[in-house]
């Protein structure tokens, strides 16, 4: 008898878990589907610098209102580690948290509210992430620190999916399926670190880019 009330305890908390998260793998993508430089000359040689979403995206429409984190690393040499820096468009910059360890439980937390568009109906919202995974400056800065390996996301503070990252300098994207933005009411995404990728000399986990694509702008 005991043993039947386990199995059902331990089947009724795995239904429960599968109801509560998806479990979502990321994919990996080019760089060059991603990034284009400021401009051309003559010989179609770049100049400037290499600038993420160039022309058309989700972003003509669509906007993230805040973003905070639940810490920072302590600015160093002029160069700040900002929540904002994981949705600036700038792969040379990152959200770094600022705990003496990994950063297991730290959080990203995104902010949409599109309410003060005039005659917005609700028709916007997101079903992918657009991730650069670690700090994306050069190769040797990414090596040497942490990468996210795995994301739990809260939609408006209740459990949404669980986030499986790859281990890559390249942009990796993941279809999270879609969320649309009501008209009157702000929506809310928390991404909170559960499992890291050790980077070879420090212990700061970065983020250089989470950003978005979805529906509703065209």
């Amino acid at each position: 008898m005991k043993i039947r009330i386990t199995i059902l305890l331990l089947t009724f908390n795995a239904l429960l878990f599968s109801q509560e998260f998806k479990v979502i793998q990321a994919i990996q993508e080019k760089d060059s589907d991603f990034f284009d430089y400021e401009d051309y000359d003559e010989n179609q040689k770049p100049i400037g610098e290499l600038i993420f979403l160039k022309g058309c995206s989700w972003y003509c429409g669509g906007s993230v209102k805040t973003i905070k984190s639940s810490s920072e690393l302590k600015e160093n040499n002029g160069i700040n580690y900002s929540p904002k820096n994981a949705h600036d468009f700038n792969k040379n910059t990152a959200w770094i948290e600022g705990k003496s360890d990994y950063g297991i439980g730290e959080y990203l937390e995104y902010c949409f509210d599109f309410s003060e568009i005039k005659d917005y109906k609700g028709s916007l919202g997101i079903n992918r992430i657009l991730l650069a995974n670690g700090y994306k400056k050069n190769k040797q800065t990414w090596e040497n620190n942490a990468r996210i390996k795995q994301l739990k996301v809260y939609l408006n503070g209740k459990p949404f999916a669980i986030l499986n990252l790859l281990d890559s300098f390249e942009i990796q994207t993941i279809d999270i399926g879609k969320i649309k933005f009501s008209a009157n009411k702000e929506t809310k995404l928390k991404f909170e670190i559960t499992e890291v990728y050790e980077g070879t000399k420090y212990k700061d986990t970065a983020i250089s880019l989470l950003m978005f694509d979805g529906i509703g702008v065209h």
